[in-house]
């Protein structure tokens, strides 16, 4: 994987999406975002993994490559997930979303009992807080029960 990561092979790492091994599919989603594919058509099949590992993977990998209205749905819904790792991912991709729809599902991911979902919602609310509804939302975080949530959240003040 590394290998087709370096000489930006999309094409090839997205032919591996429906190997076998979890952590080659992992790799799949980590490596079509570090090669920056500008259309995440390749993470589809990953976004609906069975692996929780791999969705979370394959989220958070739209963070980087974008993650256009067809897929902010996806994420949004996500955010509901049972396994905190895709939750967390789901909001790291809403980092990338049209901020009308991602503020108000990553405002109510501030509530969610896991700590580092929380963290992945502050530090996507970042990116969209030129947003009144986000900066809200951050001046909320700021009073957190969690240091590293709260920490990201007072970025937004500074």
């Amino acid at each position: 994987m590394r290998g087709l990561v370096s000489v930006d092979a999309a094409g090839e790492l997205a032919s591996a999406a429906f190997d076998a091994a979890r952590e080659v599919r992992v790799a799949v989603a980590r490596g079509l975002a570090a090669v920056r594919t500008p259309v995440p058509a390749p993470l589809r099949p990953l976004l609906a993994d069975p692996d929780p590992l791999v969705k979370a993977a394959a989220f958070a990998a739209l963070a980087v490559t974008g993650c256009p209205p067809a897929y902010t749905g996806p994420a949004t819904s996500a955010l509901t997930d049972p396994a905190w790792q895709v939750r967390a991912g789901a909001a790291a991709a809403l980092r990338a979303a049209d901020p009308a729809e991602a503020v108000p599902a990553l405002a109510g991911a501030l509530a969610d009992a896991n700590a580092d979902v929380r963290k992945a919602a502050v530090q996507a609310l970042l990116a969209h807080r030129a947003h009144p509804e986000a900066r809200d939302a951050l001046a909320t975080a700021t009073g957190d029960s969690d240091a590293d949530v709260r920490a990201y959240a007072a970025r937004a003040t500074s």
